[in-house]
């Protein structure tokens, strides 16, 4: 049975929202995955928002919006939902969006920015409440915590400096940078005291034809600290807000809710200094992982007002720190160096014998594993990790892969398919058959039948920061000890620069390879035969002092037996 498009899952949902008939004009689209269309019909008009359920979840939005409303602000109405498939009909707050409304009469700057304020003292008059009931359920919202600001702050570094330096910033640099973010975020970490929208700026905040401030796009709030959601008002992306007007609204907010000063400053620039380190991370990331490029003129201005917060007192020991390692091209509109490795190639072409029964008419890379297929979660992996091509081998059942390929719903990465229907070539074969498309650079090579959580850095990107050119191969290591799904002796042991050798004779050792790693192109030359294993490689590099590990940070599951499908999915519910 043919797949519903999702232009008729639209129109069933407008069929059933009463709104059939109506007219659909493009709005705009935004970050994430997102879309907006204008649905007119007579004289009336609301806006769809169009959220695909794969990756975006319509329940925080409604549960926020209605929030909102119950606190006099000016979310938008929601006409209709249909949470499975990610479509809601919302209220039409028009199209003068403060931004829009402030370039054609710059002299209402102070006006308008006065109202946005005047919400926002609303919020602060408030008890934060964590929990939102709305009618089909409730919505939980999260503590803006240490992790998540520390996260959202390490997006500078794993993301904008590789662009701008084409290299990966060292463990022991980043554990730097993690020790001071820690130390300066202690100040403002502990103290959630209200509703934190995170995006209200002027781009996402309207004025309604009855003159009050409309808000969109305020489903990732969360309970946090009353000084961000005002940095991200004053301190815009996306335009030069008046130096007197940002320093007077700042003033007025601290009078409103009988603020201290002196120490709101303080928190105002320490949290500036975390969402715009925050900001000139993703809109890296929007252009190297997503394609995005009109984010990357924005961030010079991003700079800009990241050293002004910079000034602040607390913040000396970051701003040396930024000083030193990322001095370069900041007024500059980025040209960005690509994140490498940029190929992969994933082996997923095996019979699943071992799999049997569940093998029997699905091919093994297909299996769920918590609701998702293995192979869906690796290209995920791939995919945020800056992978923009990736090749997947097929044998059992390959029409099911074909198919897997041509329902994905993510473009990242693209994917290109090596049959291996007729002859299967084991591991290090399908890597030879398709070394023409790999150029020269080093690439990812991943195993399908294992699912790994990581613990801050992901595996991938710590492989590529590990990465030198005294390697050939460099391999994810896991603990004997703490491999899930696996058993056995182990395979490498590991000196203390990283460098491995084979087992052999010995009873056991530590390491079990984690079926990924990076490899040069160069390792398979000299070999003539077509089928053979990868640790033919392994064995060649090993003997040049060549082969290197890497230990993984995380927990780490392979899937191989029927019985390790349920071990690991209750291993990953924490059961």
């Amino acid at each position: 049975m043919s797949k519903v498009s999702r232009a008729d899952e639209i129109k069933d949902f407008l069929i059933g929202a009463g709104w059939g008939t109506a007219k659909i004009t493009p709005l705009a689209g935004d970050a994430s995955f997102r879309r907006y269309d204008r649905i007119s019909r007579d004289k009336q008009v609301a806006v769809l928002m169009d959220a695909p359920p794969d990756f975006e979840d319509t329940r925080p939005f409604v549960a926020l919006a209605r929030y909102l409303r119950s606190i006099g602000l000016g979310a938008p109405k929601v006409y209709a939902s249909d949470y499975d498939r990610g479509l809601l009909l919302l209220e039409d707050l028009g199209d003068d969006l403060l931004k829009r409304v402030l370039d054609r009469e710059p002299s209402r700057e102070k006006i308008l920015y006065q109202k946005a304020v005047d919400e926002l003292v609303k919020i602060n008059t408030l008890v934060p409440t964590k929990e939102l009931s709305f009618g089909e359920g409730s919505h939980c919202l999260q503590v803006y915590d240490m992790e998540m600001l520390l996260s959202e702050a390490l997006l500078i570094i794993d993301w904008y400096y590789p662009a701008n330096t084409d290299k990966r910033l060292t463990f022991s640099k980043r554990e730097e940078f993690i020790r001071i973010c820690r130390k300066i975020l202690n100040a403002v970490s502990g103290v959630s005291d209200c509703l934190t929208l995170r995006d209200y700026h002027a781009e996402n905040l309207l004025e309604c034809e009855n003159g009050r401030i409309g808000l969109i796009d305020f489903q990732d709030a969360v309970i946090g600290n009353s000084a961000y959601d005002l940095v991200s008002l004053l301190q815009d992306a996306r335009r030069d807000v008046s130096p007197h007007i940002e320093l007077e609204m700042l003033e007025y907010f601290c009078n409103k809710t009988d603020k201290d000063i002196a120490k709101f400053k303080e928190h105002y620039a320490i949290l500036g200094a975390q969402r715009n380190m925050k900001i000139i991370g993703i809109f890296a990331r929007l252009y190297l992982r997503d394609g995005k490029n009109h984010y990357i003129k924005l961030i010079p201005r991003v700079w800009r007002l990241l050293e002004r917060c910079l000034e602040h007192p607390a913040l000396g020991e970051l701003r040396t720190w930024l000083d030193n390692e990322i001095p370069n091209r900041r007024s500059e509109v980025l040209d960005p160096n690509p994140l490498k490795p940029s190929q992969a190639v994933v082996l997923a072409a095996g019979l699943g014998k071992r799999m049997a029964p569940l093998t029997d008419n699905i091919p093994k890379p297909l299996i769920e594993i918590n609701g998702k297929m293995m192979l869906a979660q690796t290209l995920d992996n791939l995919a945020d990790s800056a992978v923009t091509n990736a090749i997947v081998n097929k044998h059992h059942f390959a029409k099911q892969i074909d198919q897997f390929v041509i329902d994905r719903k993510d473009w990242r990465p693209k994917i290109t398919l090596s049959d291996e229907t007729d002859d299967l070539l084991d591991s290090g074969g399908a890597i030879k058959k398709v070394l023409p498309l790999m150029g020269k650079d080093p690439f990812y090579i991943l195993n399908s039948d294992m699912i790994w959580k990581d613990k801050d850095q992901g595996a991938l990107s710590r492989l590529a920061t590990e990465w030198r050119d005294d390697m050939d191969v460099l391999l994810l290591l896991i603990k004997r000890s703490e491999a899930h799904g696996h058993e056995g002796a182990g395979d490498f042991h590991m000196d203390k620069d990283g460098r491995l050798t084979f087992r052999g004779e010995d009873t056991h050792s530590d390491y079990f390879y984690g079926g990924m790693h990076i490899v040069r192109p160069t390792c398979f030359e000299g070999i003539e035969e077509n089928k053979f294993s990868l640790r033919k490689v392994f064995r060649q590099t090993a003997a040049k002092g060549r082969l290197f590990g890497l230990l993984h940070k995380g927990s780490w599951y392979h899937v191989g037996t029927p019985v390790s499908v349920h071990e690991t999915e209750k291993l990953l519910k924490g059961k």
